[in-house]
């Protein structure tokens, strides 16, 4: 099931970044929204769970919960500004250095072990990153800001989960996605309200794409990555994440013609080549993380 979980999860994920320009909404209003919706989704369904964890947990674990929190809002924030300050490609490679810190923090903080089968899954993935924007990119030192957001995202969201592979055992699913989201959209919303975000006063097609982003990355694709990492350790997660990127380019290619914010959009065959490398290195991965002989991390 977490093999399963995985896989559709990351293709509800890869539809972020198209729906987020469809939607064309201000970055900390955006996740402000797309979280603290999802929590009032959620919420009817996982109040009473949350509250009898809550009484569970002692006063280190409340601390883990609410950094898991916040850092997984500081994710959705950041990761959203970060296009304003670099370019995409700079974003994709960028994101290869994602499962290496999850390896990192796995074996120092989970001590989770670094097998060679996660080094040669993350090699192939991130050579296939590099392939896939070789003609493109190109280093700018006007794109430091930006590129460090996105390895402040990448590090924000891996110790999201690693402080979620620490609840998840003493916490039911219902109980840490409700907290998870209510926490993670106060924190965005406090900082769109600072930042000067606007909130409102959207277009009908912008309320239409902002809805689809709630409902099918968040809602659907991040929720499932919550509930897998009870059970496969955070190196397996974040390497799965690396489709997104590729998955989302796909995506925006196929629909340039119908969509003017995608009319730049290309897919030369060694972008293809590059693609398929890294699927391969995160089928890799998945295929050693689909039985892991991970005891349940203990609080």
């Amino acid at each position: 099931m977490p093999f399963f979980a995985l896989l559709l999860g990351t293709l509800a994920v890869s539809t972020a970044p198209p729906l987020i320009l469809l939607a064309d909404v201000p970055p900390f209003a955006l996740a402000a929204w797309r979280l603290l919706a999802v929590a009032l989704l959620l919420l009817p369904f996982a109040a009473v769970h949350l509250w009898r964890d809550l009484g569970k947990l002692n006063r280190r674990e409340l601390f883990y919960l609410a950094a898991s929190g916040v850092l997984y809002g500081v994710h959705f924030g950041l990761f959203n500004l970060a296009f304003a300050h670099t370019s995409k490609e700079s974003v994709v490679v960028l994101l290869g250095v994602q499962p290496l810190m999850a390896a990192a923090v796995g074996a120092l903080w989970l001590k989770e072990a670094i097998t060679r089968t996660m080094l040669a899954a993350s090699a192939i993935a991130i050579g296939g990153l590099t392939v896939f924007v070789w003609h493109d990119y190109t280093f700018d030192s006007s794109h430091l800001v930006g590129d460090t957001l996105v390895l402040v995202c990448g590090l924000a969201i891996v110790l999201s989960y690693s402080a979620g592979r620490k609840l998840r055992p003493r916490m039911s699913l219902r109980g840490y996605l409700g907290a998870l989201y209510v926490l993670g959209g106060l924190t965005c919303l406090a900082v769109a309200l600072l930042s000067g975000d606007r909130l409102a006063g959207y277009g009908d097609d912008q309320w239409f794409w902002l809805i689809c982003a709630i409902l099918v990355p968040t809602l659907v694709g991040h929720s499932l990555f919550h509930y897998v990492v009870k059970y496969v350790p955070v190196f397996y997660v974040n390497l799965t994440i690396l489709g997104e990127p590729i998955l989302a380019l796909l995506a925006m290619y196929l629909l340039r013609e119908r969509f003017e914010v995608f009319q730049a959009s290309s897919l030369t065959p060694t972008q293809l080549v590059g693609g398929m490398m890294l699927l391969v290195g995160v089928a890799v991965g998945l295929t050693a993380g689909r039985k892991p002989k991970v005891a349940e991390v203990a609080a």
